[in-house]
């Protein structure tokens, strides 16, 4: 059986707060997509939205440079008993801040 792995609200608030702050823009900003509402059920989607905004600008140091950090969450997200993803959420934001913030 497939789990949906769903972060709390305030979490998602800051995946969206993150996303936001890069893309200079309002919650309906990405078509709709920078919003907590859709980062609860696909807290993943917040940094694939951030490392392709870095890719679309040519940002990247390298083409592989957030290659493993997407690889690793991707992971976590999709199989999240096997993985403690409850207790990386934390950690998660945190990289995808460090992230975001190099670039504003």
């Amino acid at each position: 059986m497939f789990i949906i792995f769903r972060i709390n609200h305030n979490e998602a608030i800051e995946l969206e707060y993150q996303v936001r702050k890069l893309f200079n823009c309002y919650k309906t900003g990405v078509s709709g997509l920078a919003n907590a509402d859709h980062f609860e059920s696909r807290p993943i989607d917040a940094a694939i939205m951030v490392v392709s905004y870095i890719h679309a600008n040519g940002l990247q140091l390298s083409e592989t440079e957030y290659d493993e950090f997407l690889s690793k969450y991707d992971i976590i997200f999709s199989y999240p008993e096997e993985n403690d993803a409850k207790n990386k959420v934390s950690n998660y934001i945190t990289e995808l801040s460090d992230i975001v913030n190099k670039y504003i």
